[in-house]
């Protein structure tokens, strides 16, 4: 299993959530970036959506899938039940480098419309969230 995972919010390093979910479970790690459009949501942290905007972040590198399993207990997400009842869908997309070199298809928690309306999302200026904490 590709254990690549691109982060964007609370994951990155220096993140709310990067010592409990990261630190010491990622081999190796670089800025970032896929497609789609930034939210910041009511609760206090971001959400991605699928779309023609960039979003800047970090590609992980895990060292394994507990690593990755303790990730999508955070989003909310559980492979094989239904869409809507998970909070993050983790879906595989393209990511590029910051020169804009492919880095093949890596992880990604994107979020659906309809979950990004119910937590009030607000669409992010730019392309980098960089909020320090959930409420």
């Amino acid at each position: 299993m590709d254990l690549r995972v691109f982060v964007y919010g609370t994951l990155k390093p220096g993140g709310y959530y990067w010592p409990r979910y990261a630190e010491g479970k990622v081999a190796f790690h670089q800025p970032a970036r896929v497609r789609g459009l930034l939210y910041h949501l009511r609760p206090g942290y971001p959400g991605l959506v699928e779309g023609e905007g960039w979003a800047q972040g970090i590609l992980l590198t895990l060292k394994d899938e507990e690593a990755l399993r303790g990730m999508d207990e955070l989003e909310g997400y559980a492979p094989g039940r239904p869409a809507s009842e998970n909070e993050y869908q983790r879906r595989r997309v393209e990511c590029w480098d910051e020169t804009g070199r492919s880095l093949g298809e890596v992880w990604v928690y994107l979020m659906l419309p309809d979950k990004i309306r119910e937590l009030d999302g607000v669409p992010v200026a730019g392309d980098t969230w960089n909020d320090p904490r959930p409420r």
